[in-house]
């Protein structure tokens, strides 16, 4: 790395007003993500397929985890309202800390896959409120023109911990098969320090949004005007609804992100199970495993985030999706092609590409509402981003187990349904026509908020 992007991340260098809460979150960004990785889908995935043994209905329901666990956003939204942000986040830190505890004592048989499954979902959902709420501190604490720049250096320093952190752990994993125990515990009191440090930051403007959010009911101003409390009516209260209704652009936003969500969803979960597979039996099947599905990705999306942040500063959301679709195209494909050869070290290339494309999605998902929502309306356009990803992410892994090795007639209870036997390795010829099409979208959104312009 050179001395400048080193530079780049030291708090002096950042503008002052933004200093004390970059300080401490640099401090978080450096420690809390490893808890983090101990239940990313490509960790805790392998673990619980290799080491607990869970059914093939239980793993997909951990790989959704993460994802359906969004369906909580709103909750959390609803929760945080009038409420100070930073302590109810470092509650939910804390609250992920103990359950990574309790992931280190669980037995490997009878119950312990179920309950393994379990903690997953409970883990994810504290994680889902942690996303939604902490969008609100960097909008209120980070200007428009330095945001994701500001904000990448946290990914990058995640994506490091997340992608390498793992990756050793389940080496020894291979050599010590209960070594696990040790991981998780270690993983939680490295974790606490993030948390400590997470808690000391200040929000800016922190007394007007709590006014704000204690009003009975508020309206965002219209599209492109500012966002000054003035502007904001209290005769309607805002939900959901009335955005998706009101906001047509931010309507076609989520219409497309589905799509295209849809197929990286589908096509990572698919990726996951059959890299468990192609891996069984192999000398460091922990660790090979491990280093394709997580580690790989999170390499590569940590060299090309600052690139991306640098564009995501100048453009509107909507155009940097063109540009960012184009990979999840790419990577798809380039999965197709691997699975049908069966050479699980072919999947390295596709997760290259994947690797770019999440390094500009990384950026995207915290912060692409808010080309959409103003400040005081940000919880809101956030959850409402989560909440349809929670709604995908219900049915992209049953739906990649699915396409890959089928069903049988008596798979649900009293209901015969035609044997179907899967379409194996041509699930990602799904993906990548499910990519393309999300493509077009972004590309025909661009261009129509470009023209309003």
């Amino acid at each position: 790395m050179s001395t400048d992007f080193i530079d780049s991340f030291r708090v002096r260098n950042q503008p002052w007003m933004a200093r004390q809460s970059y300080a401490h979150e640099l401090v978080t960004a450096s420690t809390f993500p490893i808890t983090i990785a101990m239940v990313e889908s490509g960790v805790i995935g392998v673990l619980a397929k290799k080491t607990f043994h869970v059914s093939e209905l239980e793993l997909a329901t951990i790989m959704a985890a993460p994802i359906f666990a969004n369906l909580t956003s709103f909750l959390w939204a609803m929760l945080a309202r009038g409420r100070h942000k930073v302590p109810l986040i470092s509650m939910l830190q804390a609250t992920i800390l103990l359950l990574l505890g309790v992931i280190s004592i669980l037995p490997t048989t009878h119950y312990g896959p179920a309950l393994l499954v379990a903690v997953v979902i409970l883990t994810r959902c504290a994680l889902a409120g942690i996303v939604t709420l902490r969008s609100t501190i960097w909008r209120m604490n980070y200007p428009k023109p330095l945001r994701a720049q500001i904000t990448s250096r946290f990914t990058i320093l995640a994506s490091l911990i997340i992608a390498f952190g793992p990756l050793a752990g389940f080496f020894i994993q291979d050599i010590s098969p209960d070594s696990f125990r040790i991981l998780y515990r270690v993983s939680a009191l490295i974790g606490l320090v993030g948390v400590i440090s997470f808690s000391r930051i200040r929000i800016r403007g922190e007394k007007q949004l709590l006014q704000f959010e204690l009003r009975p009911a508020s309206t965002p101003p219209p599209q492109g005007l500012s966002d000054k409390l003035e502007r904001f009516a209290p005769d309607d209260r805002h939900t959901v609804w009335t955005v998706l209704r009101q906001d047509h652009h931010y309507r076609w936003y989520m219409i497309w992100q589905f799509f295209g969500g849809m197929a990286n969803l589908i096509g990572n979960f698919a990726l996951i199970r059959l890299v468990i597979e192609l891996t069984a039996g192999l000398e460091y099947e922990y660790g090979i495993s491990i280093l394709i599905t997580t580690t790989i990705p999170l390499i590569v999306a940590m060299l090309t985030i600052s690139a991306w942040a640098r564009y995501l500063d100048r453009v509107h959301i909507a155009r940097f999706r063109t540009r960012q679709g184009l990979f999840w195209i790419a990577a798809q494909a380039g999965n197709w092609v691997a699975a049908v050869s069966g050479l699980v070290g072919l999947f390295a290339v596709p997760r290259m590409v994947d690797g770019i494309s999440r390094g500009g999605g990384m950026l995207a998902w915290n912060l692409g509402h808010n080309d959409f929502a103003d400040r005081h309306m940000v919880a809101l356009y956030m959850g409402i981003h989560v909440t349809l990803t929670g709604v995908r992410g219900i049915l992209a892994p049953y739906l990649a187990i699915v396409m890959l090795y089928g069903w049988h007639s008596d798979a649900i209870p009293g209901l015969t349904l035609p044997p179907f036997d899967g379409i194996g390795p041509h699930v990602f010829l799904v993906t990548t026509a499910l990519a393309l099409f999300a493509e077009m979208g972004f590309i025909r959104l661009s261009r129509d908020i470009q023209a309003q312009k």
